[in-house]
C-alpha cells in the first residue's frame, strides 16, 4: 500500500475544486429559493432569521439550522397589535379627546356654580 499522507498537497488545484462546489451550491441554493414559496402555508410560520418557511412545531429550521428555545411559532411576528398596544392607544386617544374638549368642559363647569 501506498501512503499518501506525505506527498504535497496541489493547492492550486484545492482552490480550484473548492471554487468549483462553492459555484455549484451558489446555484443549487438560487434555484431552490427561486422555485420555493417564499409564503408560510397553513401550518407554517417564517424563520426569524432566513424568514423560509419553518413548520410552528419546529425546533430548528431546516434551512438556516437556527435553533429555537421553544417552538418556531413562538417566534413567529405577530398579526395586528397587541393588548398592551390596544389599551396604550386607547389611552391616548381618550387623553387627547379630553384635551380637545378641556376648554368647553371649563366652560360647562363654571356656568353650573
Amino acid at each position: 500500500m501506498h501512503d499518501d499522507s506525505n506527498d504535497p498537497i496541489d493547492l492550486a488545484a484545492h482552490r480550484e475544486r473548492r471554487a468549483r462546489e462553492q459555484k455549484l451550491r451558489a446555484a443549487a441554493q438560487a434555484s431552490r429559493s427561486a422555485d420555493a414559496p417564499t409564503e408560510p402555508g397553513p401550518d407554517e410560520v417564517p424563520c426569524i432569521r432566513c424568514n423560509e418557511p419553518v413548520f410552528g412545531y419546529a425546533l430548528r429550521c431546516p434551512h438556516c439550522g437556527v435553533h429555537f428555545s421553544g417552538r418556531a411559532e413562538d417566534f413567529a411576528p405577530r398579526e395586528g397589535l397587541s393588548r398592551r398596544a390596544k389599551a396604550l392607544v386607547a389611552l391616548v386617544a381618550v387623553a387627547l379627546l379630553l384635551a380637545g374638549l378641556s376648554d368647553d368642559i371649563a366652560a360647562l363647569w363654571w356656568r353650573m356654580k
